[in-house]
């Protein structure tokens, strides 16, 4: 893949999707046509090859375009059980292992960033260690020796990205207006705001040092150190620390125990995250961890970071604590106080936040331990809800504060569930909630 295949205007990126999904839909209909003359069996293999087929079709031009397509295709591969088998492991691929750019553009730009300093780098590998959604990561090695993992954003993705969010806010506002009354517009400055966040590395390297000061003292999250001298607005050098890759921790070479241990750490993180610093981790891509035999999780992207008002963080406290105790009640009132009601100023009813609340009390028994994945229909189940309750969730409205922490904890709810993570969970959050080192 060049530098070139980047497509970067708005209209052209806007006729790439247009026509992608036009094809598919043919190719659906032109399957459902053909399975009314084919036995059962036939129609379920045919189904599987179509459904492969065109799965591979999204995930490619994802791939291609980069940006913001490319993290909407890596945001619903997370949540595998909302999706057929054949589609989840394409998109899955999305995490890590995109496209990646021509080397001679990548390097270009790494002289062009770096200028001088460029002469402290004595090789870079051409092949990435991978390729994500904005830039890719190469293997390095410095005048002394030292090996270092470069972070290297693709020529021209400011463009790409720009053209994304002009493209998206119109079909998105379009999209919202079918299932909420509530204005778009702050929604919208929230998710371009951490989306131009992302295209800071200079930034990104401030988040970087900061967590790694927060999180000094955790002996389970590891945060590669910031290597100044190599590092722009377009490139980050960081410490190389390796690990185990998502796709190998999450397959059955790996004993449960460790896998817990692995699931515990990333839960703490965000909360951590949440109610500890206000400052949260916010991409829940498992392309941005790594495993060790220890029990130890890497964290490498830290481009979207989501500051947490103190109002906020209190207001999930009691929220949570509310929770925990069972006075489901109360969760209306608290859910107006953080800015979540009904668009006349109505609370959210009682009858709603209880049928969620008791389901989401089974994640949190206190005499057992739910090991996420078990139960194969638990997204059914949500749905089944949130249809019982539609009519209302149409009138909600919330504050745009709460769009990445909700897609943080939703993407890691996603990656539990691949894990298979059983633990006292009630126990942890806890810990965050309650006593003299709660945040109220």
């Amino acid at each position: 893949m060049t530098d070139n295949d980047l497509i970067r205007s708005a209209a052209a990126r806007m006729l790439r999707l247009g026509g992608m999904a036009g094809r598919v839909g043919l190719s659906m209909a032109g399957n459902t046509v053909a399975n009314l003359f084919r036995d059962l069996e036939d129609k379920e293999e045919n189904r599987a090859q179509t459904l492969m087929k065109n799965a591979l079709r999204v995930k490619d031009l994802l791939g291609q375009l980069k940006g913001v397509p490319m993290k909407i295709g890596q945001m619903i591969s997370l949540h595998e059980k909302l999706l057929p088998d054949e589609v989840v492991r394409v998109l899955r691929s999305l995490q890590q292992n995109a496209p990646a750019v021509a080397f001679d553009d990548i390097l270009a730009l790494v002289k062009v960033e770096l200028g001088p300093r460029f002469s402290l780098i004595r090789s870079i590998d051409e092949t990435p260690l991978a390729a994500a959604s904005i830039g890719q990561v190469h293997r390095a090695v410095l005048v002394n020796g030292a090996q270092i993992a470069l972070k290297i954003q693709y020529p021209g993705i400011d463009d790409v990205i720009r053209a994304d969010l002009k493209n998206l806010k119109g079909l998105l506002t379009l999209l919202f207006s079918m299932f909420s009354r509530m204005d778009m517009d702050s929604i919208w400055e929230e998710v371009k705001d951490r989306m131009m966040e992302e295209l800071d590395y200079e930034k990104e390297a401030d988040s970087m040092r900061r967590a790694a000061k927060l999180f000094e003292h955790d002996r389970q999250i590891i945060i590669p150190k910031v290597i100044d001298e190599v590092s722009s607005r377009h490139v980050l050098g960081m410490e190389l620390v390796c690990g185990i890759s998502p796709d190998h921790a999450m397959g059955g070479a790996f004993p449960e125990e460790l896998k817990n241990t692995w699931a515990q750490a990333m839960v703490r993180l965000i909360l951590d995250g949440l109610f500890t610093f206000r400052f949260l981790h916010a991409d829940p891509n498992l392309a941005n961890f790594a495993f060790l035999p220890d029990g130890r999780v890497i964290v490498y992207d830290f481009g979207c970071m989501k500051e947490i008002p103190e109002a906020l963080c209190q207001g999930y406290v009691r929220l949570v604590r509310a929770f925990l105790d069972q006075k489901h009640e109360k969760l209306p009132g608290i859910l107006k106080s953080m800015g979540v009601h009904r668009d006349g100023g109505d609370p959210v009813s009682v009858a709603m936040v209880t049928d969620f609340a008791d389901m989401l009390q089974e994640f949190f028994h206190p005499e057992t331990q739910y090991a996420f994945g078990d139960d194969e229909k638990i997204y059914a189940r949500f749905y089944k809800i949130g249809n019982r309750h539609i009519s209302e969730s149409m009138t909600l409205v919330f504050p745009k504060d709460i769009i990445f922490i909700d897609r943080t904890f939703g993407g890691h709810f996603g990656n539990l569930c691949r894990l298979n993570a059983r633990a006292d969970w009630r126990k942890i959050l806890m810990e965050y909630v309650s006593g003299d080192d709660a945040r109220e």
